[in-house]
């Protein structure tokens, strides 16, 4: 495999992957190029009649809330004007869905209180916010986990 940088007059940066298939390792790499792409990039929030550029990465999670979407980050509460499916496609591969009504960055989860009769409840790293995860979602969310600190 090589790797070779072209400087070229072109307004936006494009990355470009030759190969004569798509193995197990490119998809690796796209994949990483991709979280990388998206992480580092930020999100237009609204508070109250201000609009703040929030980095992707800071956001705990998403839920909707009496018809609108909310972003919650360990010390706020910001609006957005996207749905969450619109989410789930704009947002880095660790974002992911727990519940109808949430998305949570994986990144950020410290621990799942698992509960079998009903929906296991998530802490966070930062801030003293909780979210649950369905039954339907708990599993996905685990290997997930597993898939991004463990490199299963």
């Amino acid at each position: 495999m090589k790797l070779k940088t072209e400087i070229t007059n072109v307004e936006d940066t494009e990355i470009i992957i030759r190969c004569a298939q798509r193995t197990e390792r490119i998809r690796q790499l796209e994949s990483m190029l991709e979280a990388w792409l998206q992480q580092s990039s930020e999100l237009i929030l609204t508070l109250d009649d201000t609009e703040y550029y929030v980095p992707k990465k800071d956001i705990l999670f998403f839920e909707t809330e009496n018809g609108k979407v909310m972003a919650h980050t360990a010390s706020r509460v910001f609006c957005t004007e996207h749905k969450l499916y619109e989410l789930e496609k704009l947002m880095p591969p660790s974002f992911i869905r727990v519940s109808k009504s949430c998305i949570l960055n994986a990144d950020t989860v410290s621990a799942i209180h698992h509960n079998i009769a009903g929906a296991s409840e998530v802490v966070f790293k930062r801030g003293d916010k909780k979210v649950y995860v369905s039954r339907a979602y708990y599993k996905m969310l685990k290997d997930k986990i597993y898939e991004m600190r463990f490199n299963i």
